[in-house]
């Protein structure tokens, strides 16, 4: 496949991707928005924090992570060597498992969660108990998602997030804007919204499934090699992925306990919408880069074609660096405005916009880190290695852990999302050199030369936007809103890294803007 063609085509899947995941992201700022509105950075919102996360556990582990990681090149194998209909009954006979596997997971948790909760009163607590059915539906979808992605269909998996977040916007606002409730009850009601949601995507995967022709066969052969060889690979990558789960639930639980302002534990509610706003261009840009690359490096790795691997992976880290370096430090530059624009309102207060800002500052620091990692994990994955990933995952819990504990008290919540951001450096930079080493091929001198061409246009980048935002004759126009001070140096940032980038012949600039061929 000539070079350009095969960049054309992992372009034009990512810009589909990072258009349709952008629209869930936009209706993800409505609910953010309704969420800072209506609650702040309260107790309330942080004790729904917690519970949602231990709702999505599950989907992280089993859904989009493990499992889908896993299910993706056994599919593509699947399909290339038996045919489609063996490779339904292997889809349908993994979603059997997992759906018996979380239900009972789920009758389970809610026992040991209605025995705490008669000696401990605790809105988590209470929050858990209406959410944790939903772990079911959503991990559904991700494998069933995944499946469509072998099928080289991407549309639906992305869009679905639209329909979670329209779904939790609707019910919040029918619930305090037609039934006029407030604190508790409306976070109830917000609850319940969730697990109806998780209903709806179930309905929309499986139209998409249907409409592909690639709807699972239900029944079929529990003694399948492929559907062995699938749980099997998942193991280690459940294993890696818990340890990314341990910490997020760690940096959590530490704010839920040892982060407060007179008496309300603000620390996940803080946490939660600094995580929304990096997490922002890291899912609509690096995510979805990954995610078109991985049925490629997939079906490379199958076909054992290690030049071409190597070949698409170097292509896939140089786009991924390209976009994390100026997006980290535009986010670094503008936190106080971008916060303050979107959620200073309602219960939103301008103290929470400093701290918020301020979290947000310290996990931009990671963004090259963070993109970097979901292209070097999903390599070992089309490679069918989920040990290395999951063995350097589970070497920095303890570093994590002790660096949360470390800084949550000078720092508070600060603290722990630095600590994110170092440990996903040291993580991505020892899985660059474990693949490095297992694919020589890979052309190093071209991607650091990438690199380093970026690394200046984005310091040609915040020379400008620190320079904007410090002249004194801007002043009186920075000053009118902060949206106001937000386009101007967002727009200065962007035309200079844009106008850098084309002096500095970065061939990742005109593939973003070429059409995909």
């Amino acid at each position: 496949m000539p070079a350009m063609s095969l960049t054309g085509r992992l372009v034009a899947s990512t810009r589909l991707i990072a258009v349709l995941t952008l629209g869930s992201r936009v209706a993800g700022m409505a609910r953010e928005w309704v969420f800072s509105y209506f609650f702040g950075t309260s107790e309330l919102l942080s004790a729904f924090s917690i519970a949602y996360l231990v709702s999505n556990l599950a989907r992280r582990l089993f859904g989009e992570g493990a499992l889908s990681s896993a299910t993706i090149p056994v599919l593509t194998e699947s399909l290339h060597t038996r045919g489609e209909q063996a490779s339904r009954q292997l889809l349908g006979s993994v979603l059997t498992l997992l759906v018996v596997f979380l239900s009972a997971a789920t009758v389970v948790g809610e026992l040991v969660l209605a025995g705490w909760r008669t000696v401990q009163s605790d809105p988590a607590l209470d929050f858990t108990a209406i959410m944790l059915p939903f772990m079911v539906p959503i991990c559904a979808v991700a494998v069933a998602g995944g499946a469509l992605n072998v099928r080289n269909h991407f549309a639906t998996p992305a869009a679905l997030p639209v329909a979670l977040n329209l779904t939790i916007i609707a019910g919040a606002l029918l619930a305090a804007l037609g039934l006029g409730w407030r604190d508790r009850p409306l976070m109830v009601a917000i609850c319940v919204t969730v697990l109806v949601a998780g209903l709806l995507q179930v309905l929309l995967i499986a139209w998409a499934l249907r409409a592909n022709g690639f709807f699972p066969i239900f029944g079929g052969p529990w003694r399948d090699p492929l559907v062995r060889s699938v749980f099997t690979l998942m193991a280690p990558m459940v294993l890696g992925l818990s340890a990314v789960q341990i910490n997020t639930c760690a940096d959590s639980l530490i704010a839920y306990l040892f982060v407060s302002v007179n008496g309300e534990r603000i620390g996940p509610s803080v946490l939660r919408f600094a995580q929304y706003l990096y997490q922002l261009p890291l899912g609509v840009l690096g995510i979805a880069l990954a995610t078109a690359i991985f049925p490629t490096l997939s079906a490379r790795s199958t076909s054992g074609d290690r030049a071409g691997l190597a070949d698409v992976l170097g292509r896939g880290m140089r786009l991924s660096l390209f976009l994390a370096f100026p997006a980290g430090a535009g986010l670094f530059l503008v936190a106080h405005p971008l916060v303050a624009t979107l959620f200073e309102r309602g219960e939103f207060t301008g103290a929470d916009t400093h701290r918020v800002a301020a979290v947000l500052q310290c996990y931009s620091l990671g963004m090259p880190a963070y993109f970097a990692l979901h292209v070097l994990v999903r390599t070992f994955y089309a490679e069918h290695d989920s040990r290395t990933p999951a063995r350097t995952a589970l070497g920095l819990v303890l570093v994590n852990l002790t660096l949360n504990v470390v800084l949550v008290f000078p720092l508070q919540e600060r603290g722990l999302a630095l600590s994110t951001a170092v440990c996903a450096v040291v993580q991505a930079g020892w899985l660059a050199r474990k693949l490095s080493q297992r694919l020589p091929e890979v052309d190093r001198l071209g991607v650091g030369r990438s690199v380093l061409r970026t690394v200046a246009a984005t310091g040609a980048m915040v020379v400008v936007v620190a320079a904007a935002d410090w002249l004194p004759v801007l002043q009186p126009l920075l000053r009118i809103h902060a949206g106001v001070r937000l386009v101007v140096l967002m727009g200065a940032g962007a035309m200079t890294f844009a106008l850098a980038a084309w002096g500095l012949r970065l061939e990742e600039l005109r593939d973003l803007l070429r059409r995909g061929r």
